[in-house]
């Protein structure tokens, strides 16, 4: 018996960011699960475009829902009434497929999940690709070879399927759709979401420091950026040191950015020589940022605040100084009033 591993919706979009790339991208998810469970219906569809979630149909709606707001602006039910009797269609076709796939593995009682992920890219030079994989119980099963556009099985029952596969028209149909459906929808998207998607918003960078057991580490983060493609290096004398740089992936926020970040390890007496270098679409030119360690970013904001308290100590000693100074004046210059003097300038100008 295979051992498996069920994956799940969070590793699944972890997947996705892995995937997307290219200027433009177009992912199309199927996730199949052998034992729903509430929150994991049975069978999900999901769409994406530069990895932005698009639309959306589960067994547990039972029906296709936009997820972009100019998706549903421009598409109409009709759309939607289609996408829903495709994933009904699915739904079915799943069922099955994990009940043969169980079978050959000799699988009951636990459950088992089964997943496909195909899609295209336009890229840089305006030339496109397909991409084609299955996953059962989140272990590779079969994939599309872009080179030589065959399919390659992971092991025996893998094989099985792919002989299926491939006897039918199926993959006639699938190298189509991936070489030219693919494109013309993905480029009907773009034009329905350019405004979204073709926008750029530039990083915010933030560089930190941790010192521990003579080792210094330097973190540099880059958060709300979009579009996703960002390249973020450690520098030390202005040489770029990415053997020694440890970098987290590229994830997305809840408002449609990215985030991500990369460290590095120095000795805490060769901070001054490494700079963190962000290149991004949305920069015009890549940008450096040095590590400012607390306790100077302390003294900066101490000496202003003394120097806040020692002007508002000046001004309110000016206050009072000057407050005295008009009394002595007023008491002066009141004694004369009694024989016919006027002292009213002088009380007036007291206050």
């Amino acid at each position: 018996m295979r051992p498996g591993r069920a994956l799940g919706l969070g590793l699944l979009l972890g997947v996705l960011g892995a995937a997307a790339s290219g200027p433009h991208s177009l992912r199309f998810f199927h996730v199949a699960v052998s034992e729903p469970s509430p929150g994991v219906p049975e069978y999900m569809f999901l769409g994406y475009v530069d990895g932005n979630l698009i639309s959306r149909y589960d067994s547990d709606m039972g029906r296709a829902v936009p997820r972009a707001d100019w998706m549903e602006k421009i598409l109409d039910g009709d759309h939607w009434d289609i996408l829903t009797k495709n994933g009904q269609r699915n739904q079915e076709m799943y069922r099955m497929n994990m009940d043969t796939v169980r079978g050959r593995y000799n699988q009951s009682g636990r459950g088992q999940t089964l997943q496909r992920m195909y899609g295209c890219d336009i890229l840089e030079d305006g030339s496109s690709r397909g991409l084609y994989q299955t996953a059962y119980d989140g272990q590779d099963f079969i994939a599309l070879d872009t080179n030589t556009m065959t399919l390659t099985a992971t092991d025996t029952t893998a094989r099985m399927s792919k002989r299926e596969c491939e006897a039918g028209t199926g993959f006639e149909q699938l190298k189509h759709f991936l070489g030219d459906t693919c494109i013309e929808w993905l480029g009907k998207y773009v034009s329905y979401g350019r405004a979204v998607l073709e926008r750029k918003e530039p990083p915010t960078v933030r560089v930190s420091g941790k010192e521990a057991d003579g080792l210094l580490t330097l973190y540099c983060r880059a958060y709300g950026f979009y579009p996703r493609p960002i390249a973020v290096s450690w520098l030390k004398g202005g040489e770029v040191r990415d053997q020694e740089t440890e970098r987290g992936s590229v994830a997305p926020n809840s408002d449609g950015t990215y985030y991500t970040w990369a460290s590095i390890e120095a000795r805490p007496e060769e901070k001054d020589e490494y700079r963190c270098r962000v290149e991004h679409a949305s920069l015009p030119e890549p940008g450096l940022f040095a590590w400012e360690p607390e306790s100077n970013l302390l003294a900066i904001v101490l000496g202003v605040v003394i120097a806040v308290v020692a002007v508002i100590t000046i001004i309110a000693g000016l206050a009072v100084w000057k407050s005295k100074s008009g009394k002595k004046n007023k008491d002066y210059n009141m004694a004369p009033s009694s024989d016919g003097g006027s002292g009213s300038s002088a009380t007036g100008t007291s206050t």
